[in-house]
């Protein structure tokens, strides 16, 4: 275990088997949200998240109670105790029946050392709704900052000839979706003038754009 690894412990490790959102503390909040829901959401939430086409071995990882409660094989973690939490073998690999993420996508050193250090101060999880304290709605939850990451299909364009490059097709699509045209390309005075002004906010000078004229 690291320098960084020791601190965060010193700063975090409790003797609670498993911690409520309650009693967590901000450091130990910050360190969930910064370090073990991102890995989470990116790596599991496809098969162990309510919102799964299937869910796998009737595991869910995207609450504190479904990673408490487990699935088919029972409990996931035994908070306090990485040595003895199914999960924490399963990242590890150290079992080729138990590989989570499976397909040969294993985490990396730092992410498996970080969910071991969670498990091990307790698993304090924030993931639990407080005493008067609202649900997100579920527009909420679709919203784009709380999904995982993913790479989007270029949309397909009637202009093809118009796109430089990916991002442009998906400018287009939106334009032809509303049946807009996009304007004909600008001159090369009124880029600069345009550059400048977004950039620094004032006009480019005259010996700038004659620069950039005869610059080919």
């Amino acid at each position: 275990m690291g320098l960084r690894s020791l601190v965060v412990v010193g700063a975090l490790l409790v003797s609670s088997p498993a911690l409520l959102s309650a009693d967590l503390t901000p450091s130990q909040t910050q360190f969930f949200e910064s370090k073990i829901r991102p890995i989470l959401a990116n790596n599991c939430y496809k098969c162990h998240s309510s919102q799964a086409e299937k869910i796998k071995g009737g595991l869910l990882l995207d609450s504190r109670d479904g990673l408490l409660k487990g699935g088919e094989s029972g409990p996931a973690i035994v908070p306090g105790d990485p040595e003895q939490s199914r999960f924490i073998k399963a990242i590890r690999y150290a079992d080729p029946d138990l590989q989570m993420p499976p397909k040969g996508k294993r985490l990396s050193d730092a992410e498996i050392e970080d969910l071991t250090l969670w498990v091990k101060m307790g698993a304090p999880d924030p993931r639990i709704v407080a005493p008067g304290q609202k649900v997100r709605s579920q527009a909420g939850r679709d919203h784009w900052a709380w999904q995982p990451l993913a790479r989007p299909s270029v949309p397909t364009v009637k202009d093809a000839a118009w796109p430089k490059t990916p991002i442009d097709n998906f400018i287009l699509a939106t334009l032809e979706e509303k049946q807009l045209k996009p304007n004909v390309p600008a001159d090369k005075r009124t880029l600069i003038r345009r550059a400048t002004l977004d950039l620094i906010g004032l006009p480019p000078t005259t010996q700038e754009v004659e620069d950039f004229l005869k610059d080919e």
